[in-house]
This record gives C-alpha cells, sequence and structure tokens, in this order.
C-alpha cells in the first residue's frame, strides 16, 4: 500500500486523476446529550455523520461509543491505511474531558482494486466504535472530535473536516443506564474488528523461491463450506503489496502476494500484519518474516 497523493488548495471536489493539497471546507455536526442529529452535507457523498453511543450514560467503566458516518451510493471513505490515492483520516480529541483513554477499533475494510490504484476503506457506512475510559467515574464525559477525513467516488474526491460532540452524564440516569438504538449496531460493528485468532498455527508465510519478491501466505484448517476470506498485508510505509492470487490446495488457502520491494532482505525481522475478513470472522495475525 502506498501513501497519500497529494491533493487540491482550495478543498473543491477535484477528479480521481488530478493532484491535490489538503484542503477542505467545513461541516459541523454537533450532539447533545446523546442526540446526535445527523445533518445532510452539502455536496454528495455523505449522508450522516455523528458520534453514537451504545448506552445512555456510563458506569464508570469503558464505554462502547462510535463514529457513525452514512455514504451516499457510490461514494467511500478510508482505512486508516487508504492504499494507493486514498486520504488517511485523523482523529483529534484533545479538547475532550473527562476523558483517560480512546481507543478506536477499526472494522476490515474492503479492497478497491482499481488499474494502477489500490485503496482500502468502506462502502455504505463507517460505524467505527470507540472505547472510551473515563479519567473521573463520579463526572460525565464528553467527545470532541475534531475529523479530518474524505470520501472518494469513481471521479471525484473531496477532503473534509467536521467537529462533532458527545456528551455522556455519569451514574445510573432516571430509571437506569439503558441501551441506546445504536447498541446493536454497535456491537455488529465491533463483531468486524479483526482479532487474534485462537490457533495462532492456522497462518504460515514464507518467500515463494526463484520468483520475483512473492509472499506466500497459507491459511490452513479452512474445510468444506469454508469461504476463503479476503486477505490484506499491512507492513512498513515503504513496502507495497499487490492484489494476492488465491488457490485452494485441500484445506488450505494459499495466497501469492507480490511485494513491491527491491530485496527481501528488507524484511528480514519486520512484524506483518495480515488480516482476514469473510462471512464469519475477521481475524489478524502477527508474523515477524525471517
Amino acid at each position: 500500500m502506498r501513501g497519500i497523493k497529494p491533493g487540491s488548495d482550495d478543498g473543491t471536489e477535484m477528479p480521481r486523476t488530478a493532484p491535490y493539497k489538503p484542503g477542505f471546507f467545513l461541516l459541523l455536526c454537533a450532539a447533545l446529550l446523546l442526540f446526535s442529529v445527523p445533518e445532510r452535507a452539502e455536496a454528495s457523498g455523505v449522508t450522516r455523520l455523528a458520534l453514537v453511543a451504545a448506552s445512555t450514560a456510563h458506569d464508570g467503566g469503558p464505554v462502547l461509543a462510535g463514529l457513525d458516518m452514512g455514504l451516499d451510493r457510490g461514494w467511500k471513505t478510508y482505512w486508516r491505511e487508504p492504499g494507493d490515492s486514498g486520504i488517511a483520516p485523523t482523529f483529534d480529541w484533545s479538547q475532550s474531558e473527562n476523558v483517560a483513554d480512546i481507543e478506536l477499533r477499526w472494522p476490515a475494510p474492503r479492497r478497491f482494486d482499481d488499474p494502477g490504484d489500490i485503496t482500502f476503506g468502506y462502502t455504505d457506512e463507517l460505524l467505527l466504535p470507540l472505547r472510551v475510559t473515563p479519567a473521573d467515574p463520579s463526572l460525565p464525559v464528553t467527545l470532541r472530535l475534531s475529523l479530518f477525513y474524505g470520501i472518494c467516488s469513481d471521479t471525484i474526491c473531496v477532503p473534509r473536516e467536521a467537529e462533532l460532540e458527545l456528551m455522556l452524564p455519569a451514574g445510573p440516569a432516571e430509571g437506569g443506564i439503558m441501551p441506546t438504538a445504536d447498541a446493536a449496531r454497535l456491537r455488529a460493528a465491533l463483531a468486524r474488528v479483526p482479532v487474534a485468532p485462537a490457533d495462532p498455527g492456522r497462518l504460515s508465510v514464507g518467500w515463494r523461491p526463484d520468483a520475483a519478491p512473492t509472499l506466500e501466505v497459507r491459511l490452513h484448517r479452512c474445510g468444506t463450506g469454508c469461504v476463503p476470506p479476503a486477505l490484506i498485508v499491512d507492513g512498513p510505509a515503504n513496502v507495497w503489496f499487490d492484489t494476492p492470487a488465491v488457490t485452494r490446495e485441500g484445506e488450505t488457502v494459499l495466497y501469492s502476494v507480490p511485494a513491491e520491494v527491491l530485496s527481501t532482505a528488507m524484511l528480514e525481522g519486520e512484524e506483518l500484519v495480515f488480516i482476514f475478513s469473510g462471512p464469519d470472522e475477521a481475524m489478524a495475525f502477527r508474523k515477524t518474516l525471517p
């Protein structure tokens, strides 16, 4: 996956093929006491953007919240590693109150393969789970996010900014702490976050001998009825991994992944993350190359 290509000065819509510099217009969405009213963007692309929570209050422990983005048909937004021409999102939580920690939990992205361009992201919607830990369990938590992100269609990319806010009161609200309308959606999004597998031995990785640098990634114990999951390889910024060719060897799925690297020696001792996503599970294996 390659770095971000520069963008335009004025933040207006621009062709995908044109170079651009980060510049953008402001999109404001605010939330008060869990009521985040989604506002349709002035331009096409985003249908809603808000911070949401799974409960009406917090009990002093970590709370499940999320960034909720809806997209028009034909538009996409990007993963933390956007690929060749995507726009990486950035998050500034520095104005939040009574927050000890915020952990972003990225659902497994899709791969978008275009001629000469591979990107990673989401269509339709992105519900990004957040694990929020209060600093003082007796006080309300106020999340304030300054967000920079990008959306793209087949012809144009639009970089944008947003200021979002969500307040969670402390302790049981009247009638106790209750789940919100977003609770089930947040739990479903959390289930799509890749996790370390119970059996790390399911994965083996090595270089294909006597060929251009190509990783041979084998996912074992994918038997009858197993649909080979999609694979994304995440590694150092100066190394790029192309779309894998997928074949089966009995109950083993073989992914042949070309690596754009001068020499395999450049990756000796490097840790790579192998992200698999399928209809039934999402897994993230970490492997250090010999």
